[in-house]
C-alpha cells in the first residue's frame, strides 16, 4: 500500500491496518489521528515516538491477544502469572522494546513496495 492510500483510508480500515502491527488501541488511535503523513518514513518516526509512552500493562495486553502468542500458548501451556502481574503470563513476554521493534517493521513492511 502507498502512503497516500493509507492516508485516504476512513479511519475504521486505518486502525484495523495499523492494530495488525501492535493492538494498542492509544498508539493505533494516535497514528491514525496524526494522518495525513508525507511519507512512510515520517509515519514509522511518528509510530516509534508514540509508542515510547506504552505501559507495561499495554504491552502485555496486546500480547495476550496476539494470535501469534495465543497460538504459542497452545502448543506449550501458559505460563505461570507471578502474583505482581496485571496480565497472566506476562512476565514471560517480551520487553516493550521488542514489540516496539516488531510492530515497526510490520508497520514498515506493509507499505513496502
Amino acid at each position: 500500500m502507498r502512503i497516500a492510500q493509507f492516508n485516504a483510508l476512513p479511519r475504521q480500515r486505518a486502525a484495523a491496518m495499523v492494530a495488525t502491527c501492535a493492538g494498542i488501541p492509544r498508539w493505533v488511535d494516535a497514528i491514525v489521528a496524526h494522518r495525513p503523513y508525507p511519507s512512510v518514513d515520517r509515519l514509522i518516526e511518528f509510530a516509534e515516538h508514540a509508542s515510547l509512552c506504552w505501559t507495561a500493562s499495554e504491552v502485555a495486553r496486546a500480547l495476550e491477544q496476539s494470535p501469534i502468542t495465543r497460538e504459542q500458548r497452545a502448543m506449550h501451556g501458559a505460563p505461570e502469572r507471578p502474583a505482581d502481574s496485571p496480565v497472566p503470563g506476562a512476565a514471560a513476554l517480551a520487553p516493550a522494546h521488542e514489540v516496539r521493534a516488531l510492530a515497526l517493521h510490520h508497520l514498515d513492511w506493509l507499505f513496502a513496495e
